[in-house]
């Protein structure tokens, strides 16, 4: 990752990063700040971070390797360098334990062991920038400038020998590069000019089968326009769950200064903002629960985005800030225990002038663990239940502008604490997106 550039959600937040950064990160609608990671003390260096799920962070300063709880206590130090660098990215295969740690001073790219803390470097590509791990294991993709400044170039890295194979050669300075769940290679390309001009930088993707012919492409004559119209990409991510990706634009905004995370379809396509930043941002990267929800907004808050923010140059401010998605909440109002009366079951932080329909089971059918699934709408959603087991579904209902709604219903001793209730929600075109926290009544 590049930096220059309720239950099983409750089990994932509450190790989540400690919010002790000054909030520099706008959320957009649907979307909350769920903590930061001051890396103040660090900005001479540009770190680059990689989040585990369970809130600790592996951080490459540009000297020291060490890997930090959410708090920023240091669990393991990995050891110092002779001599300070740049620091470029570091990835993560968490499943094998290993890290892979760029800096463009001397363009090495390091292997290194977290369990035994071993350390090899794997090979030397100048300027490198960003690395991304190929759905063939052991190998990646790294772009990088071996032969100057400014000469983008798209590599394949074999993690095993070290060898690189030049897959690209690319305009303008090098960028971000990610891999999709079938293989296809997505990398920034830009005019190599400075300052940039305006919406002149995209996104082009190679096509999974031609990056493996051994012929070397060109961005124009073999890749695709995939998204365009940025002032610059600093960084982005790919969630496989839905396809979609997450693209931090920089040089924007009413200032000409600012960053904006955007979310793309698997065509390319902005489709929602995710948070907005006053200066730059970077360092995109998709912490996913393994719950196999969406990083979208009004999800449930299981799957994150991390994004560094920095301004080493002018405020002397640096941090890692974790944002979730904001889900709905269901809240139950009624009379007192055996008492019969009007009784309210609402829906708050929903979609403005969007739509709820009210999902109701027995109590006994809840489930300590939400049942992640597909009930036809553009996500999978997460049911305090199983889908089955919602006897009673009503007819959405109409949200006001702050997405909140509401049902009224006779509660009568004979029903206290015998139901669970859960909103489905939907967007204004009656699209299902998300479900609400669940409520019993009582």
């Amino acid at each position: 990752m590049n930096s220059n550039h309720h239950l099983l959600g409750g089990a994932v937040l509450s190790v989540l990063l400690a919010s002790s950064a000054s909030a520099q990160v706008t959320p957009s609608e649907g979307f909350s700040l769920a903590g930061s990671l001051d890396l103040t003390p660090l900005c001479g260096t540009f770190p680059a971070v990689h989040a585990f799920p369970d809130g600790s962070t592996l951080i490459f300063d540009g000297s020291n390797i060490s890997r930090r709880s959410a708090d920023g206590t240091i669990l393991r130090d990995y050891g110092t360098r002779p001599s300070s660098v740049f620091a470029s990215f570091v990835r993560v295969d968490e499943a094998n334990g290993l890290a892979y740690i760029g800096e463009s001073s001397f363009g090495t790219i390091t292997e290194l062991d977290l369990d035994t803390g071993a350390s090899r470097v794997l090979t030397t590509l100048g300027f490198n920038y960003d690395l991304t791990f190929d759905v063939v294991p052991g190998l990646a993709y790294v772009t990088a400038s071996p032969n100057g400044f400014g000469l983008n170039a798209l590599y394949r890295l074999d993690l095993f020998s070290g060898v690189t194979t030049l897959v690209a050669q690319l305009d303008g300075y090098s960028g971000p590069v990610l891999v999709d769940s079938v293989g296809n290679v997505t990398v920034s390309v830009d005019l190599g000019q400075f300052p940039v001009p305006a919406d002149s930088v995209k996104l082009i993707q190679f096509d999974g089968v031609e990056v493996t012919t051994g012929a070397i492409l060109t961005d124009e004559a073999d890749g695709d326009e995939f998204s365009v119209g940025y002032d610059g990409i600093s960084s982005a991510a790919f969630d496989a769950n839905t396809g979609r990706y997450t693209v931090t634009e920089v040089n924007t905004g009413p200032g000409g200064f600012g960053s904006i995370a955007w979310a793309l379809s698997d065509a390319g396509v902005r489709q929602e903002q995710i948070a907005t930043v006053p200066g730059f941002a970077g360092g995109a990267q998709i912490v996913d629960s393994g719950a196999g929800t969406a990083l979208a907004a009004y999800q449930p808050p299981y799957t994150s985005l991390r994004l560094s923010y920095s301004e080493c140059f002018s405020t002397g401010a640096s941090g890692l800030y974790n944002i979730t998605p904001r889900q709905a909440e269901a809240v139950f109002t009624g009379p007192a225990s055996g008492v019969t009366g009007l009784a309210l079951i609402d829906v708050q932080g929903g979609v403005p002038d969007g739509y709820a329909s009210l999902w109701v089971a027995r109590s006994s059918a809840w489930q300590s663990v939400p049942a992640i699934e597909s009930v036809g709408g553009l996500y999978p959603v997460a049911l305090q239940a199983s889908a089955g087991s919602f006897g009673r579904r009503f007819a959405p209902i109409l949200l006001n502008s702050s997405g909140a709604g509401g049902l009224v219903f006779t509660q009568s001793p004979a029903l206290e604490g015998a139901f669970l209730f859960q909103w489905l929600i939907h967007d204004p075109s009656l699209q299902i997106i998300s479900t609400s926290t669940p409520t019993i009544n009582q």
